[in-house]
């Protein structure tokens, strides 16, 4: 990516090669490509009613796409600051007074000229090429209530290797990817410019030319044949009733089920374990046809480096696991000196992803996920944490915290039904401010003061 050689870059991982792309009108796009079957390319942007629920397609579907126009357009559309509109464009919008009025407003603070008028629902791909043309360095393209990343300027023709780069060998995220990037040059980086933020729902990233997402197959087997695979609490008892095979490990946690079935078959054993699910068997089943997902898929679950290279539309594009689940990621053109475009980068290790996931492990596998005994005053009768104490926890899920509203008896206290063991991260949802209070060791007491804030008491003995 163009580090500079020195004492300190010799010590980062290695960098590793996740696969190669070929963009032949010179435009990158990222996208997660667990959510293609959302992306209409050259079509209308409908919305399939078979891939959400009925009133949110409708919701969806009735949406209207509007243009800034007039002589200050470009100004104005830069002082909207509303997430729905990418350069002078809003799409998918569902109240246009609401932007009309908007628009109005801010024409009249400022004195400048531009109105917004209605279009044509404008289909993906377009969206993508017209918001290009208006921001070649980068632009987050919306798509059904995700967005992808474009950016314009890489080498046209070319097969860019498609490069990776872990996070610190001596950390917590050793495995995860610190960045990945689509070479674009050999010189050294001498500054970045962000693009946007690229949304993941399904983990899973794609590096493409934008233009062959028309020939994407998503749900339709492109050899006539489909996996089936089931996971959950009563795995065993189901593939023992159904006689599946263990699949092996893979990215989703799904262990049992038939590979490489025709679809007649699938579907049949997708009626047999719809009626055992109905006996009350508790696991979840997954119908998986053999399309350019399914392609993608089984190469990074096989992968150390989680990636796979398949053709898309006689171009070679490039999938990965993000290692780090769901979120929104920066993605940054790096640029030489000259101004020429080094490479094209997703900050997957980002500070923010990092606090986001280290805060994830806390509230749900770390000390805040922990349970505390919490009075009814608190939980049931809303009222504010006035007295808090902890002392040794009973066992390796309790906390040791012991959380009331102060006025409650001995009797209230002891008796059943005045107190629950709740997890210390559902009281931080309507009691944050006592969430400094609850790194301090037992035995530690604590009482709210008349100015809201608390002192430390003695603990009871």
């Amino acid at each position: 990516m163009g580090f500079r050689r020195s004492r300190k870059a010799e010590r980062l991982p290695a960098i590793e090669i996740l696969g190669q792309v070929t963009c032949p009108r010179g435009d990158l796009f990222l996208i997660d490509f667990g959510l293609l079957r959302l992306w209409s390319a050259e079509a209308p942007p409908l919305l399939d009613p078979h891939l959400a629920p009925l009133d949110i397609v409708r919701i969806a579907n009735e949406a209207s796409d509007f243009e800034i126009v007039g002589r200050d357009a470009v100004d104005v559309a830069r002082l909207v600051d509303l997430a729905v509109v990418k350069g002078r464009f809003a799409f998918d919008i569902t109240d246009a007074a609401f932007l009309s009025e908007r628009i109005a407003a801010i024409c009249e603070q400022h004195g400048l000229d531009a109105e917004v008028v209605a279009i044509e629902r404008v289909p993906h791909l377009d969206r993508l090429r017209c918001l290009l043309r208006e921001a070649p360095g980068g632009v987050e393209v919306p798509y059904h209530g995700g967005w992808g990343v474009a950016v314009r300027g890489v080498p046209a023709g070319s097969e860019l290797p498609v490069l990776g780069r872990r996070m610190d060998p001596a950390g917590p995220d050793a495995a995860r990817w610190h960045s990945v990037w689509v070479q674009c040059g050999s010189a050294p980086v001498a500054e970045s410019h962000e693009a946007g933020y690229v949304l993941v729902d399904e983990a899973r990233l794609l590096l493409c030319d934008p233009q062959v997402l028309g020939g994407w197959r998503s749900d339709e087997p492109i050899d006539g044949l489909v996996d089936v695979a089931f996971w959950g609490g009563d795995e065993l008892a189901v593939a023992n009733r159904t006689g599946a095979r263990p699949t092996g490990p893979s990215s989703d946690d799904s262990n049992y089920g038939w590979t490489d079935r025709r679809v007649d078959e699938a579907l049949a054993l997708i009626k047999q374990l719809e009626a055992l699910q109905a006996e009350g068997l508790r696991f979840a089943f997954d119908y998986r046809p053999h399309d350019d997902h399914h392609r993608l898929l089984t190469q990074a679950r096989s992968s150390t480096t989680e990636s796979g290279v398949i053709e898309v539309g006689g171009q070679s594009v490039t999938g990965f696991f993000t290692t780090w689940g769901d979120g929104a990621y920066p993605v940054y053109r790096d640029l030489a000196a000259d101004g020429t475009l080094v490479a094209v980068r997703v900050e997957l290790g980002a500070p923010e992803i990092v606090a986001r996931r280290r805060r994830m492990e806390e509230l749900w596998f770390g000390e805040l996920s922990k349970l505390a005994l919490v009075s009814a005053r608190v939980f049931r009768e809303d009222q504010p944490i006035r007295w808090l104490y902890r002392e040794a926890p009973d066992n390796k899920r309790d906390s040791g915290w012991r959380i009331f509203g102060g006025d409650e008896s001995d009797e209230y206290a002891n008796e059943a039904g005045n107190s629950a063991a709740m997890p210390l991260r559902d009281i931080l949802e309507a009691h944050p401010d006592i969430e400094l209070l609850l790194d301090t060791p037992a035995p530690a007491s604590f009482e709210r003061n008349h100015d809201g804030s608390f002192e430390a008491t003695e603990p009871p003995q």
